[in-house]
């Protein structure tokens, strides 16, 4: 089956979200020595989720819109280009500034004058079709995508199954033409 579309996550796959927020909560050491494959970004750090976000929500949009894209934003929007249209669909976080933020580092990264193709929700797999592939860092996504006739790809980070994974465009390159 051909690939129509993709579907391409922001947060841990185009934008560091976790060397962010391990910043913000003065834990960047941590990221180097995360205990692989482990999705509790709260528990590594020892804190509650309400401990893990209050910080996040008390600097409002700003810690949205100012963390740096990956080194290999450029080389992962090239590759996918050349297989079908993309859409950035990513999740918003408990603050509300968070999907305005979000839609402004959109438009700082993506050379369009007026970069307009994203969705912001957490329920991507309402967007799963077989010839539509949802990339992303997240297991409890990618599952659900695949569940509901969509293909998808679980982005190599140190925080999913594909921790040992280093070559993360190699791998997305390798896991697309399986599905072209």
């Amino acid at each position: 089956m051909a690939v129509r579309h993709i579907l391409l996550d922001m947060d841990g796959v185009i934008s560091d979200f976790m060397g962010a927020i391990l910043e913000l909560h003065d834990q960047g050491h941590l990221l180097e020595q995360w205990p692989p494959g482990e999705r509790n970004y709260a528990g590594v750090l020892g804190m509650t989720k309400d401990e893990f976000w209050k910080p996040v929500d008390s600097v409002g949009g700003r810690f949205w819109s100012e963390f740096p894209p990956y080194p290999w934003l450029e080389e992962l929007l090239a590759l996918l280009k050349q297989t079908a249209p993309i859409t950035i669909s990513t999740s918003p976080s408990r603050s509300a500034a968070c999907a305005s933020a979000k839609v402004e580092w959109l438009r700082q990264h993506f050379q369009e004058p007026l970069f307009m193709d994203f969705m912001i929700g957490t329920q991507k797999y309402l967007l799963a079709k077989p010839d539509v592939v949802l990339i992303d860092d997240q297991h409890k996504n990618v599952d659900l995508f695949r569940e509901h006739g969509g293909q998808a790809i679980l982005f190599p980070q140190p925080w999913n199954e594909n921790y040992a994974i280093t070559d993360r465009i190699g791998y997305v390159k390798s896991e697309l033409e399986k599905m072209v």
